[in-house]
């Protein structure tokens, strides 16, 4: 990732209210200072966030492609909704999950259940997501996670995602498809201090370095939005 332009300015996994405030009261990012993409390389911008490493790439995939991705992904087998485990009690998750992976013996572990690898076979279009991504970023994957939210009714709270399992200061990098929805991010230390970003249909989004370390971040609820996203977020286990 070489082409990139600045901004100007500057655990509860299951909670809404203070993400929902955030949504109104967190710096939007200035889109203007992005970087004109190249043939090879797509623009980017990195976000100003102290002790954290965050890019945006606001299109990376065609609207066509987007289309054909979600439509494929959306009939998958495999979606179930988890139950999540915090301080002794049970919750079901707000949205559907599934997972695939290289190695059948990896599990992510995280807020009290294990995202297990539901099959090693991954459906084409998965394949042809990640060899993409891989060339953008020079990097492999060998786990992805998908979510799909499908009405702004479903979000997921602030967190960290659990770094345990994962290459140290590893890439972590997450695909969206379908409706645009927002994401809130939130320095641990300063609650004030908030950034925000529209995840647009085909846009990615990677954090690496401390970025979990010292942030967290939120998919809040949208109570006005009907349609559905899917996101698609690869990781590196160990």
């Amino acid at each position: 990732m070489k082409r990139k332009a600045q901004t100007s300015q500057s655990e509860q996994l299951e909670s809404t209210e203070d993400t929902n405030d955030a949504r109104k009261k967190a710096k939007p990012l200035n889109t203007s200072s992005c970087n004109k993409s190249s043939e090879t390389e797509p623009a980017f911008i990195e976000l100003e966030m102290p002790q954290a490493q965050v890019y945006y790439y606001s299109s990376i995939f065609s609207l066509q492609d987007c289309e054909s991705y979600y439509s494929d992904l959306a009939s998958l087998s495999q979606w179930s909704r988890p139950v999540f485990k915090v301080h002794g009690h049970t919750s079901p998750a707000h949205r559907l999950t599934c997972s695939f992976g290289s190695t059948p013996d990896k599990v992510y572990n995280y807020s009290g259940t294990s995202a297990k690898v539901d099959s090693i076979d991954y459906p084409p279009s998965i394949k042809i997501i990640q060899e993409k991504i891989e060339s953008i970023l020079n990097a492999k994957f060998n786990f992805v996670l998908l979510n799909w939210y499908q009405s702004g009714n479903d979000y997921i709270g602030e967190h960290s995602d659990s770094e345990k399992g994962l290459v140290p200061q590893g890439i972590i990098a997450s695909v969206s498809f379908g409706i645009p929805r927002t994401i809130i991010f939130r320095n641990k230390s300063d609650k004030k201090l908030l950034r925000k970003i529209i995840l647009e249909n085909g846009s990615m989004v990677i954090m690496k370095g401390t970025t979990q370390r010292f942030w967290k971040h939120a998919i809040p609820k949208e109570k006005k939005i009907k349609d559905g996203r899917i996101s698609l977020t690869f990781r590196q286990l160990q």
